[in-house]
């Protein structure tokens, strides 16, 4: 058998490739969606409509047979397609080869008349996911949309996170009669509506910088006690968080280690919890100030206002308010594998932490940071030294 997965561009027939048309009209069954069925029966009678899992199963039924079979796709091969799907979970079994068709990146942009190399790519069709992380800390964002999220989805999230400033630009139902391109600030879009065939780009004029190193001057203090800089850094450090990762933050305090996690976890959320207002309203302050929108904060008490949380890959605890073990315990049934930094000032709590990781099967490290900072007294400077700060970090070693 001979599988060709045909890229079929946005949708009209005059931007079909002559290499994709005669794949189509050669193949002696076409297996494509619904959407590309109408368009494909004027190139050829033997089109199927069938679902990626359908088309698989197909393939693998008939791999043995003298035939040539024709995985139409929507848009280009190389463009979260199908096309990588088949070659997956195909690779060895039959022959596959690849045929490119115009993406509605590049036809999008075509008709916007700019550019796509500096576009950061992403795709919400039909999947569970958020705009907000990459708009943040890139100029340009292009999305694909549909399924749970369409683009006026896009539009009201990015207003509800502070971001309803940016520019987007919609193109939906691209090169087809009914075509329609809307340009404008997100808050302004939301109010539309958009079908399930749409695209995003999204323009940020003032992004984020995920590589900065936050200084304690950078943040809003108040009455709140502050995770110190060098702490900070020795917290993130120990977590090594990845641009993914989900993080929680229990007990965030002013937000300074939490905007320091989000910087961090740039194409994910930091869900962070505190139960002092004073404290959550310094971080939606220090937030805003920094223009980090990534933090989904909650106010109350963990491990009871942690129900809502996705899974997490990494958890710092710097205040437990005595729920330490239930909290640790919260976070590892959600993920095994989840990587926990606990901070502690006192013997007492760092018995305590250590204690809670070998009960639920944690090897840790324990870290004491002694830091003193150079003060200025009369022309000379004197060290100052903080108290030290334990910090302990426990994971699981789970057999694959």
């Amino acid at each position: 058998m001979k599988v060709r997965v045909t890229g079929m561009g946005p949708g009209a027939a005059v931007l079909l490739t002559a290499e994709a048309e005669k794949a189509v009209r050669e193949a002696d069954i076409v297996l494509t969606s619904a959407r590309l069925e109408e368009q494909l029966r004027t190139l050829n009678s033997r089109v199927e409509v069938m679902g990626v899992s359908e088309t698989i199963a197909y393939i693998r039924e008939h791999k043995d047979e003298n035939m040539t079979v024709c995985a139409a796709a929507s848009g280009d091969t190389g463009f979260y397609s199908i096309a990588g799907t088949i070659s997956r979970q195909l690779s060895g079994e039959v022959d596959v080869e690849f045929i490119c068709g115009i993406g509605s990146l590049s036809f999008f942009t075509a008709r916007l008349q700019t550019g796509y190399e500096d576009l950061k790519l992403i795709s919400l069709h039909g999947k569970a996911g958020s705009i907000v992380p990459y708009v943040c800390y890139n100029r340009r964002v292009f999305a694909l949309t549909g399924g749970a999220i369409k683009a006026h989805d896009v539009a009201g999230e990015l207003t509800a996170a502070g971001l309803g400033h940016v520019m987007l630009h919609i193109g939906e139902n691209l090169s087809l009669p009914d075509e329609r391109i809307v340009c404008g600030h997100a808050e302004k879009l939301a109010g539309m509506r958009f079908e399930d065939l749409a695209v995003v780009l999204v323009e940020n004029d003032s992004p984020a910088d995920p590589y900065r190193t936050l200084k304690d001057s950078d943040f809003v203090r108040g009455k709140v006690p502050m995770t110190k800089e060098a702490v900070r850094n020795l917290v993130v450090m120990a977590l090594a968080i990845a641009p993914d990762d989900v993080v929680y933050d229990i007990g965030a305090g002013t937000g300074s280690v939490t905007c320091a996690m989000a910087l961090r976890a740039r194409n994910s959320f930091v869900c962070a919890i505190e139960k002092e207002k004073e404290a959550a309203a310094l971080i939606r302050e220090n937030m805003e100030k920094l223009g980090i929108r990534n933090i989904r904060l909650y106010e109350g008490t963990a491990p009871e206002g942690m129900e809502n949380f996705p899974p997490a890959d990494k958890v710092f605890i710097g205040g437990s308010s005595g729920n330490l073990r239930q909290i640790a315990e919260a976070a590892l049934s959600r993920n095994e594998k989840a990587v926990l930094v606990i901070t502690a000032v006192t013997l007492e709590t760092l018995t305590e932490a250590v204690q809670v990781c070998r009960d639920l099967g944690l090897s840790s490290e324990i870290l004491c940071a002694n830091i003193s900072a150079a003060q200025k007294l009369g022309r000379y400077h004197l060290m100052k030294a903080e108290n030290p700060v334990y910090i302990l970090k426990g994971e699981r070693r789970v057999e694959e």
